[in-house]
């Protein structure tokens, strides 16, 4: 074995330490605001995987004879969050609606984040042509607010939950493709991937093997306060009836919908499917910015 290879085997072999990550891991231990994001986001985990054992009631089932006046009641000791205006319990409601927006949430930012790195990582590894037409084309998609080009792809699938999650995660993909190119060209001139290239190593493996691995941290924050951002790009969809064309599913989106007639006789219809985007938004957002503290090289290793 030659020289040079010996040095392209003893390159391709470094790894990051795994004191980084316990580095990370117990400063994200450390950070109130990070422990309560994910209290927040754990808890609603939870009662979607178990809404058919915690909620007191079937989210479908009416009971008409609830009803006052031909309007809601609102919260008592059987129904805590009161009945809407079918009788069907609220809070079960929400509950099962955890379910719709935690899934919704998940794919359209996996599906974004996925066609993102791979633009990204093409745009930034080959550069030229590659680079500029790829680029020119985010842009254009950057130019069109998020919300209107997630509203404009619907509008060209028609409504239902899945066009909803395809066109949130198509319109974060500009975002996460410009931020891991970014990222990829500051990495491709350090002293590893100059000392990689020195030594032999052939282009491509530098970009897999080191290049990628080291530049995939931001983009990993990105995609944690992107979640927060796809379930309000969700419940807005939803609330503009371009979500599930059941008005019987339980998406916080279309409950609010729902809600829309009794916001002046029964506001808590609108209250408590609104305070779940609230809490579970602000825990990614409390999440995605310890992940960033973590992460970042700056603060790595203070106390």
């Amino acid at each position: 074995m030659s020289l040079a290879e010996v040095h392209e085997v003893e390159i391709l072999d470094e790894r990051l330490p795994s004191g980084l990550w316990r580095e990370v891991w117990r400063r994200l231990r450390r950070n109130p605001g990070a422990i309560i994001g994910a209290t927040f986001v754990a808890g609603f985990v939870i009662v979607a995987i178990f809404a058919p054992f915690l909620a007191p009631y079937p989210p479908n089932e009416q009971n008409l004879s609830l009803l006052a006046n031909g309007c809601c009641p609102g919260p008592s000791w059987s129904h805590p969050m009161g009945v809407d205006e079918l009788g069907r319990d609220e809070l079960s409601r929400v509950m099962y609606g955890a379910r719709y927006s935690l899934v919704i949430g998940v794919v359209a930012v996996t599906v974004g984040l996925s066609l993102g790195m791979l633009l990204g990582a093409i745009a930034g590894g080959f550069a030229g042509l590659t680079d500029s037409v790829a680029m020119r084309g985010m842009d254009i998609m950057l130019a069109i607010p998020g919300f209107l080009l997630a509203l404009g792809i619907v509008s060209l699938m028609g409504p239902g939950l899945f066009p909803v999650m395809i066109a949130v995660g198509i319109a974060n993909v500009p975002i996460f493709a410009r931020l891991f190119r970014g990222t990829i060209l500051g990495q491709r001139d350090s002293d590893y991937a100059l000392a990689a290239r020195s030594v032999g190593v052939r282009r491509r493996q530098i970009l897999t093997g080191h290049i990628i691995p080291n530049s995939i941290s931001p983009v990993i924050v990105a995609g944690t306060l992107a979640m927060a951002t796809a379930i309000i790009d969700v419940a807005g969809l939803g609330f503009l009836g371009l979500g599930p064309q059941d008005p019987a599913t339980p998406e916080w989106g279309t409950m609010l919908t729902n809600a829309n007639l009794y916001v002046s006789t029964a506001p808590f219809l609108a209250l408590f499917p609104g305070l779940a985007i609230v809490i579970i938004v602000l825990g990614f957002n409390l999440i995605g910015d310890g992940l960033r503290e973590a992460l970042d090289p700056k603060l790595r290793g203070r106390v």
